[in-house]
């Protein structure tokens, strides 16, 4: 039995590895920035609404002003899609709406570790580029801003991109059926994951015909049947948007008063020029030669995660290599980032009060895959992430601190 024990940390060592590293960071940033795993959530609009939802209301019975409220038929709602109260929901039996959101973040983060490194590990087999991708995830890029903290908007985010890593490690090892669950809870955070629905069936379809040597029949038949768990969740929100907002596809957010005072509405090509210019927005220095960091400013989203210029120097050594299939399926993913990203800039705001391009974090689960794939294939790329990889902790790291304790 000590050498079963024995031999399982040694075959999971880097793992292991991998998940300390990620709590030593969390315990350290947390104390830096004043934000411990004991402390109390002023953002906790999802607890809010699950306790609502344990005494048998639909909206919070009153307004939070410093909250991001929809107002429909002069009742007050949560306005953004529900996954995470689904979440919180079993805590508010016992916490009501003081649930430990912290601790559950942690939680999260570290299942976060945990997927990011199963999935770089299933497809390149090789446990230094895994732990280096995912540190590089978790640490060296956008990411490490939004997962110190369960305000609102960065726990959903943070739930989000979880969520979407762990449909896209079910998809590659064929679970179809929990890889498209994990994708519906994962587009009930952040509705616009719906988009990459395409790549995770390719995942699926590839791994049914070369693996399990399915034929087209085998294949429509499984694609089916892994669709009911994720029909039954996206039956639950249009069943809440419809109780809510007398629409299955209203999550709120257009009841926001911040959007119905807007001249141009939630969504607007008006807004293009100025995102897209946030989007790709340059470090500022001031007068005395020092960097500018504005938390309620956008910087280049490639310089906040510069993991996002390692997939594009993968894929062009895929084009190089005229490695076709995979430069074709890299293609089409970043494709799709592409789209996000222009959706996000038709959006009224940028993130508002963050560090770094937070919405940009959305596409990070998909473009790791692009990655790992290439990396699977030419294993060697690895080194050209390290400068990136601590670049990219560097920035994040000390634009985080400035701006959480600003």
């Amino acid at each position: 039995m000590k050498q079963k024990i024995v031999n399982f940390f040694e075959k999971n060592s880097y793992l292991f590895l991998a998940l300390l590293s990620t709590l030593f960071w969390l315990i350290i940033m947390s104390s830096i920035i004043g934000q411990h795993i004991n402390s109390d959530n002023p953002y906790n609009s999802f607890a809010l609404q699950a306790n609502s939802w344990r005494l048998g209301r639909l909206d919070l019975g009153q307004d939070y002003p410093h909250l991001e409220l929809a107002i429909y038929q002069n009742k007050y709602f949560v306005s953004f899609p529900p996954f995470p109260s689904y979440l919180l929901f079993p805590f508010t039996f016992i916490w009501h709406e003081n649930t430990p959101d912290f601790a559950i973040l942690w939680v999260i983060d570290l299942i976060l570790t945990y997927y990011l490194f199963k999935l770089s590990y299933s497809i390149t087999k090789n446990n230094n580029i895994s732990i280096l991708l995912t540190l590089f995830f978790i640490m060296g890029s956008n990411t490490s801003f939004i997962i110190l903290t369960p305000f609102v908007w960065f726990f959903a985010q943070s739930l989000c991109i979880t969520l979407a890593v762990m449909a896209i490690y079910y998809a590659y090892i064929g679970k179809g059926a929990l890889s498209l669950l994990f994708w519906a809870f994962s587009v009930g955070c952040r509705p616009m994951q719906a988009l990459f629905f395409p790549i995770l069936i390719i995942l699926l379809v590839h791994h049914y015909k070369k693996t399990d040597k399915s034929d087209n029949k085998q294949v429509i038949i499984k694609l089916v049947l892994s669709c009911i768990p994720m029909m039954i969740v996206a039956l639950s929100y249009m069943l809440l948007n419809y109780a809510r907002f007398d629409s299955p596809l209203e999550f709120g957010h257009n009841y926001l008063p911040e959007f119905t005072r807007a001249e141009y509405g939630q969504f607007n090509i008006h807004y293009l020029r100025e995102n897209f210019h946030s989007l790709i927005n340059l470090p500022e220095i001031d007068e005395n030669g020092r960097l500018v960091i504005n938390h309620f400013g956008n910087l280049n989203f490639l310089i906040a995660s510069p993991i996002i210029i390692f997939s594009l120097i993968v894929f062009l050594y895929l084009l190089i290599k005229r490695n076709k299939n995979l430069a074709l399926f890299s293609a089409m993913t970043l494709l799709l980032s592409s789209v996000y990203l222009f959706v996000v800039v038709l959006h009224k705001t940028m993130g508002a009060w963050h560090f770094g391009n937070r919405y940009s974090i959305d596409i990070l689960p998909y473009i790791l895959l692009i990655i790992a794939l290439g990396l699977k294939k030419y294993p060697k790329l690895s080194k050209y992430q390290i400068p990136l990889f601590i670049g990219g902790f560097i920035i994040n790291t000390i634009g985080t601190i400035i701006v959480y304790n600003s």
